[in-house]
């Protein structure tokens, strides 16, 4: 049976439940620092005693917050996978680092190429052999163009449109 440990039980947290249950992972939990329910084992500090999980996700909006507890949860020898919505399409060319989050109706082309621990949103486009930096958010129907870059954990609000490559690439 697949385990998944979920750090954060809020809205995207929820998401990623979603997302992961779509994947496979039948045994879900979560941990929460002021959340509270049957689902939720304790709070994030416990994450390390959480030792029937082999496999944790951060679920944070905040691009550093998401991008530091990864770094923790793999210090810690858990398995931080990429969760793929299957609503989602990703080219078999693409390359995604761990702790991706790429929600339904996410299009990432050929050549794409992704940090560890960035969240493509609903509906977020990233065009061919654009560069996302790690940590970086692409909101509900932004755009990153061909050939673009985005530098780590930036958010790219939604509707917004990446049209030049960006310096950092």
């Amino acid at each position: 049976m697949k385990k998944l440990l979920i750090l954060g039980a809020g809205g995207f947290g929820h998401v990623i439940e979603e997302t992961a249950r779509l994947l496979g992972y039948e045994d879900i939990a979560f941990l929460d620092d002021a959340a509270q329910g049957e689902k939720v084992l304790g709070k994030l500090a416990s994450f390390e005693q959480q030792t029937r999980y082999e496999a944790a996700y951060p679920a944070f909006g905040n691009n550093r917050l998401r991008l530091f507890w990864l770094e923790q949860l793999r210090r810690a020898g858990f398995e931080t996978p990429t969760l793929i919505h299957p609503a989602a399409f990703v080219s078999p060319s693409a390359r995604l680092e761990e702790g991706c989050a790429v929600l339904p109706k996410a299009v990432i082309q050929a050549g794409a190429v992704a940090g560890k621990a960035v969240l493509f949103n609903c509906g977020s486009l990233t065009d061919h052999d654009a560069v996302i930096g790690e940590g970086a958010h692409l909101c509900l129907g932004s755009i990153v163009k061909a050939g673009c870059g985005v530098p780590p954990c930036a958010k790219v609000e939604a509707g917004v449109v990446i049209d030049r490559e960006h310096p950092a690439r």
